[in-house]
């Protein structure tokens, strides 16, 4: 067993190599495996690492986290995203604050940078608040509830509840959820000492993010808007069922409609 595992669902694989770097360098002190979900293979220079698991899926990256979840061996699991850098030293201070803070149901926010070419500053405190961003103002999500999109947390819990809600297709929403269902369990969820990553940012269409910006704008959120319409709901479904990634669709329509390709630079091109 690891101390954290860390799980992504991953397409960029010019950034894998850079970004373990980074990880070990922030995790020097604690034992970490990296699941990466992903329709490509690891790059040549990262098989030799026996702590990097891959598993192959052109699903939805919801979906691909779920999976995911499901192989993952770390005692707490660590959700992120492949365009983030991580400071040196990072996991290593999240995890003693977990440690030494942190019930079963508690969650570390693992605050992230996030701007074009890895410029993003620190975020204000309160934007880790729901009630910060305008479309998180719904009458089922309380004012004092917090938010992570980087959640560090107990794996056996997070499995225990269900994971995340596979009907979303791009993961954003259906962490708002996840956390929204957590601390109507009674879970807290605390900042991380310092921020943990800084990550590039593809803004509306743009690069590779057409189809992630088209999931959320055209399905997902209008999907979260309905169901946090009604107060309280949060508390009727804490707990979904853990395997409700098989009624996602094995390949996800908005990026791999006509063709399954076999690189990112494929998807870079369909994306023009």
């Amino acid at each position: 067993m690891f101390d954290v595992s860390i799980l992504i669902p991953a397409i960029r694989t010019h950034n894998w190599s850079r970004m373990y770097d980074t990880i070990v360098s922030a995790c020097q002190n604690h034992t970490f495996e990296l699941v990466l979900v992903s329709p490509f293979d690891l790059p040549e220079d990262l098989k030799r690492y026996d702590n990097i698991k891959l598993i192959k899926d052109y699903g939805s990256p919801t979906r691909c986290a779920q999976i995911g979840l499901l192989e993952c061996r770390g005692r707490l699991v660590y959700h992120c995203v492949d365009d983030a850098l991580f400071f040196p030293g990072s996991i290593d201070t999240a995890i003693s604050f977990y440690d030494g803070y942190c019930g079963k149901k508690d969650v570390i926010n693992m605050r992230y940078r996030e701007g074009a070419n890895f410029s993003g500053q620190e975020w204000t405190h309160s934007f880790w608040f729901a009630h910060y961003h305008e479309e998180l103002r719904l009458p089922g999500i309380e004012s004092f509830w917090k938010i992570s999109l980087h959640p560090l947390m107990s794996t056996s819990y997070l499995k225990e509840i269900g994971g995340w809600d596979c009907s979303y297709e791009y993961i954003n929403h259906p962490l708002h959820d996840l956390m929204f269902r957590v601390q109507a369990d009674g879970g807290k969820l605390y900042d991380s000492p310092t921020d943990v990553t800084t990550c590039d940012h593809y803004g509306g269409r743009t690069i590779d993010h057409a189809s992630i910006h088209d999931a959320q704008v055209y399905s997902d959120l209008p999907r979260f808007r309905t169901l946090y319409s009604t107060p309280g709901v949060a508390s009727t479904r804490i707990t979904i069922p853990l395997e409700n990634w098989r009624d996602s669709p094995p390949r996800w329509e908005r990026r791999f409609k006509n063709t399954v390709p076999q690189s990112y630079e494929e998807i870079l091109k369909l994306n023009e």
